[in-house]
């Protein structure tokens, strides 16, 4: 009996089947082998694009301390994706809260429910270890490592993507499966994963600063361009604001360097400088680089100045303009400092401004220390002293101005210098005021005050403006009883020169008298010639020529003026001497005058005769009182130029000098060494004013020792300093 053949389709379909059979066996062995294989690495693949995600966003949210910020980035993340935990490792936030890292992340429950991660909960740790795939990457922001992120991924997330495999396998034919697996694979690929990878490719080159190097070229589908177009604008914007930000960095660094101010900047709460202009590190006195990595507190004299800056910006408070103490090199340096918090490159740091006011504290030191010795010198001179403002009323003044006006402080208060003025005075004295406003000072001005209860006093005084303009300055010396003994003095000196005159007179008249008896004898004899009497006349006249010059002399040196005029100082010397000759040739003292070298100047001849004659009497009278054998009495006169401008008259004796304990008061007024019968103390004191105050010339006295006729000598030389 024939088998009946089995149907083709039959066959086809036993074979289609069983080879489908085999087909999917093997397929879905290879397939369940293949997607397991697939699934790991796509969820390795997830992995990686969750950390590149992270990677993105986390550097620059650690960098800003935005925990809250990538706290919610990590949510979103793990609940997206089949990620069992997200853990951040934050080395920023770890400095702040003094520990090596703040630990933070997302850890899934047994329950599959995303919850906060807790380092010291047991449970979860337990549930990391067990966990079959993890991936930790560093996060580096401006080439510093910030922090670490790691992704864990469980077995019970791969079983479960297993088991849906093979169900959807099962459900699903194989060649749909394939199909549509193969066609969304490479659709995906192909639009999307291909430009992303290409595009991740472009902007992971990128600059020092982490910007991409190139820009994305633009292609692709809509959205993929337009992505493209949005992260070019992105490069192009951070490119140009990273530009101008160095810029600023650059002009503002430059700046800072220029600046003539001292700036520092220092990190670390202000301990530790990382940047000085070389204007701080000429304040300090070093070199640039050995101010860095300094700690400032190192160059305050007192440590607690800086201290207390410091607490006060951690406050939050500014510091301006606060006087420093600084200790360079052992040198007290003060200084105006300002200090403020600021950001430098990224850190928590201070900057501070110095300005050396050394030089104006000193100066203000300088000025306090005139200050109280202007106010000492004003309340215990001798002097009278008083300010006025420029209408000549009384603002201050000493306890000598008062005791010289006998009024009392609330009195004086109420009047003006010109108030107490006499009238004859009244109109010169308001010409000088007028005189200072313009000159700035007056000096040796004389008028006569009423001061209290209608008494007139002689005042001497010298005015100047100060330096503000608003006060004027007198200082006033009572010369009542100082006129009085000048003009006692002029008249000692008169009757002094009326004697001189009476000498050299004596002369004269005896020849005049000789000569008249002589012609007179002759001619009752008869024995005179013409010739004769002709010669005696002629000596007639010129002894009264010469009696003639001796009144003009004498009148001349009366004669009171105060014109200066041009003057020789030798003409003038030997006007003094033959005025005084008499005297000299009386009291057997021997002249040795040099009188070679001589200078012009404007001055008042009879005060410059007075002076000579005073200083010439002095050792006259050391001489006749000293010295007893009249051959030993020498005066040398004698002149010698110094320069073009200035001319040394020296008048010396051999009177054996003036004793150690007298001779720096010897131009004191009333001071004198001679009995009051002999001497009121006033010469010297007047010849000093004559020479320095109205001829502004230089006289000083020593003891000198010299040679004459081979015998040593010992007396007083006094010394002019003349200048033109």
């Amino acid at each position: 009996m024939r088998k009946s053949k089995q149907s083709l389709y039959s066959s086809l379909a036993i074979v289609i089947i069983i080879a489908v059979t085999i087909i999917i066996s093997i397929n879905s062995t290879y397939q369940y082998l293949n997607i397991k294989d697939r699934t790991i690495e796509d969820i390795k693949k997830n992995s990686r694009e969750t950390i590149l995600t992270l990677k993105k966003n986390l550097s620059t949210l650690i960098s800003a301390y935005a925990i809250n910020e990538y706290d919610k980035l990590i949510l979103n993340e793990i609940q997206k994706k089949q990620i069992f935990a997200i853990i951040v490792e934050d080395y920023n936030m770890g400095e702040i809260v003094g520990k090596p890292a703040y630990i933070t992340g997302k850890i899934r429950d047994k329950n599959w429910q995303v919850e906060n991660y807790n380092i010291k909960n047991k449970i979860q740790l337990e549930e990391l270890e067990n966990c079959f795939y993890k991936d930790s990457f560093k996060i580096i922001s401006k080439d510093k490592e910030v922090g670490k992120v790691t992704i864990y991924i469980s077995n019970k997330n791969l079983n479960e993507k297993l088991k849906e495999i093979i169900i959807e396998t099962i459900k699903n034919t194989i060649i749909i499966s394939i199909l549509l697996v193969l066609v969304l694979f490479l659709a995906i690929k192909y639009f999307v994963l291909k430009p992303i990878s290409n595009i991740m490719d472009i902007i992971s080159i990128t600059d020092k600063d982490g910007i991409p190097i190139s820009l994305i070229p633009l292609y692709g589908s809509k959205e993929i361009n337009a992505l493209s177009v949005r992260i070019n604008n992105m490069i192009k914007t951070i490119k140009e604001s990273r530009f101008i930000l160095k810029e600023n960095e650059n002009r503002l660094q430059y700046l800072l360097e220029l600046s003539p101010i001292a700036v520092r900047i220092a990190k670390d709460r202000g301990e530790t400088v990382v940047f000085a202009n070389k204007a701080y590190s000429n304040l300090i006195k070093t070199s640039k680089e050995k101010t860095y990595q300094k700690n400032p507190i190192d160059y305050y004299k007192d440590k607690k100045d800086y201290q207390e800056v410091l607490e006060k910006l951690e406050n939050n408070q500014d510091v301006i303009n606060k006087l420093i103490n600084l200790n360079i090199q052992g040198k007290d340096i003060w200084v105006l400092s300002s200090y403020m918090n600021i950001k430098f490159k990224e850190e928590a740091s201070v900057i501070g401004w110095f300005y050396d006011v050394t030089k104006e504290k000193e100066l203000q030191k300088l000025l306090e220390q005139q200050k109280n010795e202007f106010e000492a010198i004003f309340k215990y001179a001798k002097d009278g002293l008083a300010l006025l403002d420029l209408e000549s009323n009384f603002i201050d003044f000493n306890e000598a101005y008062l005791e010289m006006t006998g009024f009392t402080r609330e009195e004086l208060l109420t009047k003006s210098c010109l108030e107490l003025t006499s009238s004859e005075d009244f109109q010169k004295a308001k010409e000088i005021f007028e005189t200072i406003l313009e000159n700035n000072y007056v000096t040796n001005f004389e008028k006569t005050c009423i001061v209290k209860d209608g008494k007139a006093i002689r005042i001497n005084m010298s005015l100047v403006l100060l330096p503000e303009k608003n006060m004027i300055l007198i200082s006033a010396k009572d010369v009542t009883q100082l006129k009085l003994l000048e003009s006692q003095s002029k008249l000692a000196s008169m009757g002094e020169m009326i004697g001189n005159i009476a000498h050299q007179w004596r002369q004269p008249l005896n020849i005049i008298s000789t000569i008249a008896s002589s012609v007179k004898v002759r001619n009752e004899f008869g024995t005179i010639k013409l010739e004769e009497i002709l010669e005696d006349m002629n000596s007639i006249i010129n002894q009264t020529q010469y009696l003639s010059r001796t009144i003009d002399d004498f009148r001349n040196f009366i004669k009171n003026t105060n014109k200066k005029d041009k003057l020789s100082i030798v003409n003038t010397v030997k006007k003094a001497l033959s005025i005084i000759n008499s005297t000299m040739v009386n009291n057997n003292i021997i002249l040795i005058s040099n009188l070679e070298d001589d200078i012009n100047i404007e001055g008042f001849e009879n005060q410059l005769i007075q002076a000579f004659i005073n200083i010439i009497n002095n050792s006259n009278d050391a001489l006749k009182e000293n010295i007893d054998n009249e051959e030993d009495r020498v005066i040398f006169i004698e002149t010698k130029k110094i320069n073009d401008k200035n001319l040394s008259l020296s008048i010396k004796d051999s009177g054996k000098g003036i004793k150690k304990e007298f001779i720096d008061k010897i131009f004191e007024p009333y001071f004198t060494t001679k009995h009051q019968s002999i001497g009121t103390g006033i010469g010297l004191s007047m010849t000093y004013q004559i020479i320095t105050e109205n001829h502004h010339s230089e006289i000083k006295v020593s003891n000198e020792s010299f040679i004459y006729n081979n015998k040593t000598y010992t007396g007083a030389c006094f010394t002019i300093i003349f200048n033109t």
